[in-house]
C-alpha cells in the first residue's frame, strides 16, 4: 500500500461496518494515487503539475489550508486579499495538496454552475445566485481563460414523471406566495396540447442561442417524452480545473517570492494534533501540529478544504457530518449529425445539329469535401458547350446546446424501491472538424463521334473516389449521474480510481432517449471518450459545513481546552451541488480565519456568543450573506442528528419524498408568516 491508500487507523476498512444493528459512517482514506483519468485534467498546468514552491516543508506558518480545489483555491487568495499590498508579506499560507493541484472534485464535477433557487431556502437561493455572479464577474473582469458560458437559455430541469413535476410545480408555485421576486427566476413548462403550437416551436426552437423574450416549450428545449420542466434563468458552464488553476497560478505569481503563498503538492496530510503546548489567549502561537510523509509543520489556523474525505482528518465520531460518496460523470462523443449535399450547375450551349467531339474531367477539391465535374464540347464550327456541376458534402451537427440540463424521474430500470434518476448535462464547444486530406484527381474520357442528339447516350468512366466527410469534433455532451445504478448507491466510496461498469452503460444509453441530440432515429448509444469517477462530499442535513469547528466537540480538546476559537475550520459537505457555494464558501471561511489571527480590524461580531459576522466581501463594494444554516455550531450538529437521517439511509430515498419534505416545511413557513401578519 502507497500512503495514498493507507486504510483508517481506526482499523475500518473502506466499507461501511455494522454496530449494534446501525450502519456506521465510512472513515475515508486518502486520494488514490492512481485516479480514473477526467476529460477535465487532460492538459495539466505545467507550472502547477508537481509545483513545490519550496523544497522543503517550512516549520512554522500562520494558516495551512488542506485542499486545493475551488474552496481550498479561493480560501487562500482571500486569506492573502489586502487593500494594504505590503502587510501581505507578513502573512504566511501554506496549500498542502495529496495529489496535483485541483485533481480531486473540482477537477472532476459535471463543469455547470447553477443556482438552485425553486428548491432551496430563499437565503441559500440567494447566497448561491450571489455566487454565481461573483464568478461570472470575477472571470470576465480578470479575462480568465476557463470556457465561462453564461447560458441563453438558462437551465432546465427536466421531469420525466407527471407525479414528481406536480410536487416541482407546486414548490415554484409556493415560493411565488412567499418570494416572488425568486419565482420570477423560473419559468414551468407545461405539455403543449396545440398541435399547431407543437409544430410551430419545434420549427422554430434550433436551439442555436434561446430567445430569453420566448416562453419554451418541452419541443423547443428538445426534450423527449418529459411530463414538463422548469427552466432557470441563470446558469453557466465552465471549465472548472482551469478556473482554479488561474487562481493558483496568480498567488503564485504574486505572492511566492515574499514567502505569503507556498503550494506543496503530491504532500498528504497524515493527521492534525492539537499542540498541547500553545494556548488560545496567544493568538501569535502555533495552535496546531500537521503531519505529512514529508514532514511535520505548525500553524496558528488549520482549514479544511478536502470535502468528501473530511472525516480523515476530524474525529471519528465527526464522520457522520460528511460522508464520502463517489459520482460518475462521462464525456459523450455528439452524433455525426446529418449528411447534407448541395449540387450547383451552369450550362453554355453549343449550336444545334452538329457533329462534336465530348471531353470530360473531374477533380476534388483538396480538403476532399467536394468535386467538380466539367464537360466541354466542341463542334465542327469551334463553338463549345461547358458545363460545370459542383457537388458540395459536409456533416450538418445538432445544434449546440444553450442550455445545461438535469434530468428528474424514475429510474424504470428498476424496481420502484430502488432509487430515482438525477443526471447533469453541459455541452462543451463545437470545433471544425478536419477531413481525410483529398488529392486533386483528374481524368479525361473520350467519346467516340455522335450527334448532339445522341450524346446522351453516349457512356463515360471515371474512376474518381468519393469525398470523404469531415467530422464532427468538440461538443462533447458532459453528462454525469447514475448513481442509483452502482453498488449501495456509491455511498461510501472515496476511492476514484474505478470505474463502474453498470453506470458507464448506464451513461452511454440514457441521454439520447430523453433528449434531442440529433443522429439516428431511435437513438442508440453514445460513444464515451472519457469516463471517471470523483468524491462528493454529502452532509447529513444537505447543508455545508462551514466555520470554525467547535472545541467543545472535539474530542481531544474537552478536557484542556475551553473557550475561543479552536484554530480548526472547515468548509466542506456540499452535496454534489458546489460549484454555486463553494467559491464563496471559502472566502467566508477565509474571513473567519482572518477575524480571530488579528488580520481583520474591522469585522462585526453578532450576539453575547461572538459569533462572527456572515457578511462576505465581494469586491467593488458588494457583499454576500452566508446562510445561518451553513454554520458550524455544536448546536446545528446536535441537531442534525436529531432530526436528520444519516446518510447512508437518506441517500436511496426517493425523489417524491424529498420534494414531498420541502413541500411540506415551505407550506408550514409560509402559514407561519400569515399567522404572524395578522397578530
Amino acid at each position: 500500500m502507497t500512503v495514498y491508500e493507507e486504510p483508517p487507523k481506526d482499523g475500518r476498512s473502506a466499507e461501511a461496518v455494522v454496530d449494534a444493528g446501525q450502519v456506521q459512517p465510512v472513515i475515508a482514506g486518502l486520494p488514490s494515487a492512481h485516479p480514473s483519468a477526467s476529460y477535465w485534467l487532460q492538459n495539466p498546468s505545467p507550472l502547477l503539475l508537481g509545483h513545490r514552491t519550496t523544497p522543503q516543508l517550512p516549520e512554522i506558518v500562520d494558516v495551512i489550508v488542506v485542499g486545493s480545489g475551488i474552496t481550498g483555491s479561493f480560501a487562500a487568495d482571500a486569506l492573502l486579499e489586502d487593500g494594504n499590498r505590503s502587510s501581505s508579506s507578513s502573512k504566511r499560507v501554506l496549500l498542502l495538496e495529496a495529489r496535483e493541484a485541483c485533481f480531486g472534485a473540482t477537477g472532476r464535477n459535471g463543469g455547470h454552475c447553477q443556482p438552485m433557487v425553486y428548491h432551496s431556502a430563499p437565503d441559500v437561493a440567494m447566497f448561491e445566485l450571489a455566487t454565481f455572479h461573483f464568478l461570472e464577474r470575477f472571470v470576465t473582469e480578470n479575462s480568465v481563460p476557463c470556457d465561462w458560458r453564461t447560458l441563453p437559455g438558462g437551465g432546465v430541469h427536466a421531469y420525466l414523471d407527471a407525479d414528481l413535476f406536480a410536487l416541482a410545480e407546486a414548490l415554484v408555485e409556493t415560493l411565488a406566495v412567499s418570494r416572488p421576486d425568486l419565482a420570477a427566476h423560473v419559468t414551468i413548462v407545461r405539455p403543449v396540447n396545440d398541435k399547431a403550437a407543437n409544430t410551430e416551436s419545434a420549427e422554430t426552437g434550433t436551439d442555436t442561442e434561446a430567445d430569453p423574450d420566448t416562453k419554451p416549450t418541452l419541443q423547443s428545449l428538445r426534450l423527449r417524452g418529459a411530463a414538463g420542466a422548469l427552466v432557470q434563468r441563470h446558469a453557466a458552464s465552465v471549465w472548472p480545473y482551469k478556473l482554479v488553476t488561474w487562481v493558483l497560478e496568480r498567488l503564485i505569481a504574486k505572492h511566492s517570492a515574499s514567502g505569503a503563498f507556498n503550494l506543496q503538492t503530491n504532500t498528504p496530510v497524515l493527521g492534525i494534533k492539537r499542540d498541547s503546548s500553545s494556548s488560545s489567549s496567544r493568538p501569535d502561537t502555533p495552535l496546531w501540529t500537521v503531519e505529512t510523509p514529508r514532514g511535520r509543520v505548525r500553524a496558528r489556523a488549520v482549514l479544511l478544504a478536502t470535502n468528501g474525505y473530511l472525516s480523515h482528518l476530524l474525529p471519528s465520531d465527526l464522520a457522520d457530518l460528511v460522508v464520502p460518496v463517489r459520482g460518475q460523470v462521462a464525456a459523450l462523443v455528439p452524433p455525426s449529425g446529418s449528411i447534407k449535399v448541395a449540387t450547383s450547375e451552369t450550362v453554355k450551349p453549343a449550336a444545334a445539329n452538329v457533329k462534336s467531339v465530348s471531353t470530360s474531367s473531374v477533380s476534388s477539391s483538396s480538403d476532399g469535401d467536394s468535386q467538380t465535374r466539367v464537360t466541354v464540347t466542341k463542334t465542327e464550327h469551334g463553338q463549345t458547350t461547358t458545363t460545370v456541376r459542383t457537388t458540395t458534402t459536409s456533416r450538418v451537427p445538432a445544434a449546440r446546446l444553450s442550455r445545461s440540463y438535469v434530468f428528474v424521474g424514475h429510474d424504470r430500470g428498476l424496481p420502484a424501491s430502488q432509487g430515482d434518476r438525477d443526471e447533469y448535462l453541459v455541452q462543451r464547444p463545437l470545433t471544425a472538424g478536419s477531413g481525410t486530406s483529398g488529392k486533386t484527381q483528374s481524368s479525361s474520357v473520350t467519346a467516340s463521334s455522335s450527334s448532339v442528339n445522341e450524346y446522351a447516350s453516349a457512356s463515360a468512366t471515371s474512376s474518381i473516389s468519393e469525398p470523404s466527410v469531415p467530422p464532427v469534433s468538440g461538443g462533447h455532451f458532459i453528462w454525469g449521474g447514475g448513481r442509483q445504478r452502482a453498488a449501495n448507491t456509491a455511498v461510501g466510496e472515496w476511492r476514484d480510481d474505478a470505474v463502474e461498469p453498470s453506470v458507464a452503460r448506464y451513461l452511454r444509453s440514457h441521454l439520447a432517449p430523453v433528449l434531442d441530440v440529433g443522429g439516428e432515429e431511435p437513438p442508440v448509444p453514445l460513444d464515451a471518450q472519457y469516463e471517471w469517477t470523483g468524491i462528493m462530499g454529502f452532509s447529513r442535513d444537505q447543508n455545508p459545513w462551514v466555520g470554525r469547528v467547535p472545541a467543545s466537540v472535539l474530542a481531544e480538546e474537552r478536557s484542556d481546552y475551553s473557550g475561543g476559537p479552536s484554530g480548526l475550520y472547515v468548509s466542506a459537505g456540499y452535496t454534489g451541488h458546489g460549484m454555486p457555494s463553494a467559491a464563496l464558501c471559502g472566502r467566508a471561511v477565509a474571513c473567519m480565519v482572518k477575524h480571530d489571527l488579528g488580520w481583520e480590524s474591522n469585522t462585526t461580531t453578532e450576539g453575547a456568543s461572538g459569533q462572527l459576522s456572515l457578511s462576505i466581501p465581494l469586491g467593488a463594494g458588494g457583499h454576500a450573506k452566508l446562510p445561518q444554516c451553513f454554520l458550524m455550531t455544536a448546536e446545528r450538529i446536535r441537531k442534525a442528528r436529531a432530526t436528520c437521517e444519516p446518510v447512508n439511509d437518506a441517500s436511496p430515498r426517493s425523489l417524491s419524498v424529498e420534494l414531498q419534505q420541502i413541500l411540506a416545511q415551505r407550506k408550514a413557513e409560509i402559514r407561519a408568516e400569515t399567522q404572524d401578519a395578522f397578530e
